[in-house]
């Protein structure tokens, strides 16, 4: 599910990149390839954040403050892979985050939409760690 998430926004927001952020096409695959490690990472990885953050910030939903507090960590990482990883300077790096953010927001949302079993599908993609194995365990035990 979350390959096919980022192949929907490399078409959607990757000819934005290079026409409004000025990215070249490996600028560009590195960027989107680091707005999924973003989400791996901070979703996987816990950081003090509840199954029921990540479903409301997967939803229709207005957002806790949980919620943005999670989008913001995201964000920041993203940010910071985006200067590490792809190399591109803070600038430009805080152009990439506003134009991938929201539709990648966008897209898990309408994939996950505040339900339980689809985060459950995602997250079995994204690692046993943190607040993924956590949901795993306790999603499992809501389908037996």
């Amino acid at each position: 599910m979350f390959d096919q998430i980022l192949d929907q926004l490399k078409n959607q927001v990757g000819p934005q990149l290079m026409q409004q952020a000025g990215l070249n096409e490996q600028q560009t695959n590195g960027s989107i390839n680091a707005a999924a490690a973003s989400v791996k990472e901070v979703v996987g990885g816990g950081d003090g954040f509840g199954v029921d953050d990540v479903l409301n910030l997967f939803s229709a939903d207005k957002n806790t403050s949980r919620a943005d507090g999670l989008l913001s960590n995201i964000g920041n990482v993203f940010q910071g892979k985006l200067t590490s990883d792809v190399g591109l300077d803070a600038g430009k790096a805080s152009g990439v985050v506003a134009l991938v953010m929201p539709m990648l927001t966008k897209l898990l949302s309408d994939k996950i939409g505040g339900n339980a079993g689809n985060l459950q599908s995602l997250l079995g993609n994204l690692g046993g760690g943190g607040i993924a194995g956590m949901a795993k365990g306790l999603l499992g035990n809501l389908f037996k």
